[in-house]
């Protein structure tokens, strides 16, 4: 029969066990969705680069009203191939400034020379049309056509950072985030390491009886799994993500689906904890009922031994 001490025992570590299975599951989730790789995979996943070109398509169109210039000059020259490497550009420079690396070298994003000549062309083709005549190498001309390019670049580089890295470089928020970031790899060895301790200190409470161990533990994981899910399903069940403020069309696709498949990574690392208490369980029931059979033989056994006594007395 178990102590009512090691029964206590059990139930306080299998307690703080569910506690550190919950985190080991939420740092393993962020250490592995948490890089450029991943990020830029989803943007390609979802075709970013399409729905920033129909974007900034709307964008140039409507800005024809105020520079007069045509969107067709920049949208022809705005393949999705560039523009996926401008989005890669802005998502490489966001992890480089939360690895607290130097990030002088985004200063500005790829060139675009097929760009830069359309636009080049339309001045040029502009003001042989309108008969205006270029003076000198410091004629307006020159700096209207050097405004032209800086803006349809910077609008380019705002419509690719579909993760508003800028935005979040510059308010702090990166700063902030980041020495919680570099200590990510950390905090996951030891929630990981707490787990296996507590997980260790149960088959010490359950020396004699290993199998109860199996039991504490399946527990832990069984609740620490279905804890997990619960929130999730919700999640994605009740589509919460598409209540997103930001509208922006590849800011709100980047985001909604970045949370998306991370609570879904999420959810798969606590369904694997079920997964796994049910083996545990299996083991139990297995152990449980060799030990049930051990002791029934040695009853019989014992039975057995005790009526051959009796016989030979008699």
């Amino acid at each position: 029969m178990r102590s009512a001490g090691s029964y206590i025992s059990s139930f306080i570590v299998t307690l703080l066990l569910v506690f550190t299975l919950i985190a080991s599951a939420g740092c393993i989730t962020a250490d592995k969705f948490a890089t450029k790789e991943n990020l830029i995979n989803l943007t390609e996943k979802k075709n970013i680069s399409e729905v920033v070109n129909k974007e900034l398509n709307k964008y140039f169109t409507e800005k024809y009203a105020e520079t007069g210039i045509p969107a067709n000059v920049y949208m022809e020259h705005l393949s999705v191939e560039y523009l996926q490497s401008v989005v890669n550009d802005k998502i490489d420079y966001g992890f480089t400034a939360l690895n607290g690396g130097d990030t002088s070298g985004f200063a500005e994003i790829p060139q675009n020379t097929a760009l830069d000549e359309s636009i080049k062309a339309y001045f040029e083709e502009y003001a042989k049309t309108t008969g205006y005549e270029i003076k000198d190498e410091n004629d307006k001309y020159y700096t209207k056509l050097a405004n032209a390019k800086k803006k349809a670049y910077s609008a380019i580089e705002e419509y690719c950072d579909v993760y508003k890295f800028n935005a979040l470089v510059k308010h702090g928020i990166i700063k902030k985030v980041k020495p919680l970031y570099a200590k990510l790899p950390i905090i996951k060895i030891v929630c990981l390491g707490a787990s296996a301790f507590l997980a260790l200190v149960l088959l010490i409470c359950n020396f004699k009886r290993i199998k109860d161990a199996l039991y504490w533990i399946g527990t832990a994981a069984v609740s620490a799994g279905i804890l997990g899910c619960i929130p999730c399903i919700y999640l994605l069940n009740t589509d919460y993500f598409s209540a997103f403020s930001i509208k922006q069309a590849q800011i709100y696709t980047s985001y909604t689906t970045a949370m998306k498949t991370f609570t879904e990574d999420f959810l798969t690392a606590c369904i694997i904890l079920v997964i796994a208490a049910l083996i545990l369980y299996v083991l139990y029931g297995i152990f449980s009922a060799l030990c049930g059979k051990s002791r029934i033989n040695d009853k019989t056994s014992e039975k057995n031994n005790s009526s051959e006594k009796t016989n030979i007395n008699n």
